[in-house]
């Protein structure tokens, strides 16, 4: 198999097709790739790549909607990744790979991967996934996700004081609550600022108080103040 093989010719788009093209060092996946999808009206394979120097060259001929590529073709080099997205911009990109470390998978979608794929998913996902970053979602498999928020969570636990996870609780409504006390407003004026009732008012304020463990209005401008939540 060369470099890129072009699948179906000189294509000329299809309105309601989904455009895709598959990347990887591995003939027989793309073999399997391109079986997954067969079946499926809805999806149009424009090409396939082999080499990665070839996947970019692709890309920028063909525009597919979605760009299905190996991690190992990029040799592991996510910083790849994150140029690809940065040029590509209409098109999703699903990385395929073996890799579950979860520092692996979250640098993933922080260079614009819209999904990760696992080798060892069966291949009837293929059709599942592309379409579901196509609608403008993403693809992961539920227990993958569940570890990254995880272990996210726990290193921003790790990393935030006391203070900051308590400022970290309260809401936009709330900051803009506090806000406006701290400019000297009573609850009607805040209701009335804000278009909400003055139930609306108390409830966020025995709210506010809660989170932030403070007992009155003073005490939480004092706190907002030396926290840095308002500039007086």
């Amino acid at each position: 198999m060369s470099g890129l093989q072009v699948v179906v010719g000189d294509v000329q788009p299809v309105v309601g097709h989904i455009q895709v093209i598959f990347a990887d060092n591995h003939p027989l996946t793309l073999s399997g790739l391109r079986s997954a999808v067969a079946d499926h009206s809805d999806i149009q394979v424009l090409a396939e790549c082999i080499d990665r120097e070839r996947v970019l060259e692709a890309v920028r001929s063909h525009l597919p909607d979605v760009l299905l590529l190996s991690a190992e073709l990029l040799q592991e080099e996510l910083n790849t990744l994150q140029q690809l997205v940065a040029e590509l911009h209409g098109t999703r990109v699903i990385l395929l790979t073996g890799r579950k470390d979860s520092d692996f998978l979250e640098e993933a979608l922080r260079c614009g991967a819209r999904g990760v794929f696992q080798r060892e998913k069966p291949a009837h996902y293929i059709p599942l996934a592309i379409r579901k970053v196509t609608g403008g979602g993403l693809w992961f498999e539920h227990a993958m996700a569940e570890r990254i928020l995880d272990e996210f969570l726990n290193r921003r636990n790790k990393a935030q004081g006391p203070e900051e996870r308590k400022i970290a609780a309260v809401t936009t409504r709330e900051q803009e609550v506090i806000e406006l006390i701290c400019q000297g407003l009573k609850n009607k004026e805040i209701s009335e600022r804000l278009y909400i009732s003055e139930t609306t008012v108390s409830h966020h304020l025995t709210s506010i108080f809660r989170k932030l463990e403070v007992n009155d209005r003073i005490s939480l401008i004092l706190y907002s103040v030396r926290n840095h939540l308002v500039t007086l």
